[in-house]
């Protein structure tokens, strides 16, 4: 079962328990710690609960409970939660990165490189570069010369894109002001990758990755 499902249905009991309509549950925090898991999980968890209608998050306010009955839909949200996704892609990207510092074909950079051109095109249109994005991401695990890591890489990024949280999140994100710093995060991957640097390339990486957090932590915590 997805961690987020786990602290949904935690949630839910606790409401039906102790929580009327129209309570406000515990802060986030507090109920980190009773679960004993992270606060983004806590987060997925409430976001999940009020897509299903049991909960309404107020901004500057915090979770009160709309129904009292355990919604459904919370199994049925596709994916995992985009935090335990890219808690796997942190774990798993900056090591990719390294390695196709070591071993990207001269072919390999050029495409890389087409990819940031329709980066940067895409974003002149004011639209989501997702396609160039993953591609992106792509050529670096074929880079690795292992399949098992073109595999993982390519779940993992899709992992995050098609989770009905990370949709949800999607929303409400005001994507023009993170284009520019991702659209940076990936020419810096690139320039690490291309100048053989294994180390800068995970750290680019890593960094990329910790604005993608950053970003949803912002966005959801506006959400409160």
């Amino acid at each position: 079962m997805r961690s987020f499902e786990t602290i949904a249905r935690q949630i839910a009991a606790l409401i039906q328990s102790d929580h009327p309509v129209g309570s406000r549950l515990p802060a986030e925090r507090e109920l980190a710690k009773r679960f004993g898991v992270s606060r983004p999980t806590v987060r997925e968890a409430i976001l999940s609960l009020q897509m299903a209608g049991m909960l309404e998050v107020r901004k500057n306010s915090g979770a009160y409970v709309a129904s009292r009955q355990e919604a459904a839909e919370v199994r049925a949200l596709s994916g995992f939660g985009p935090f335990e996704n890219l808690q796997a892609r942190r774990m798993i990207e900056p090591q990719i990165a390294a390695i196709a510092a070591q071993h990207a074909t001269p072919m390999q950079l050029a495409d890389m490189a087409g990819t940031l051109a329709d980066m940067r095109a895409d974003h002149a249109r004011g639209v989501e570069a997702d396609a160039a994005d993953l591609r992106f991401h792509i050529l670096l695990a074929e880079a690795s010369g292992n399949g098992v890591l073109v595999q993982m890489a390519d779940q993992l990024w899709r992992g995050q894109i098609e989770s009905g949280i990370w949709q949800e999140i999607h929303r409400y994100m005001p994507m023009e002001q993170y284009r520019k710093t991702w659209l940076r995060d990936h020419e810096a991957i690139f320039r690490a990758v291309e100048d053989r640097k294994p180390r800068a390339a995970s750290l680019a990486m890593t960094r990329h990755l910790a604005n993608i957090h950053a970003a949803l932590m912002t966005t959801t915590a506006a959400r409160r």
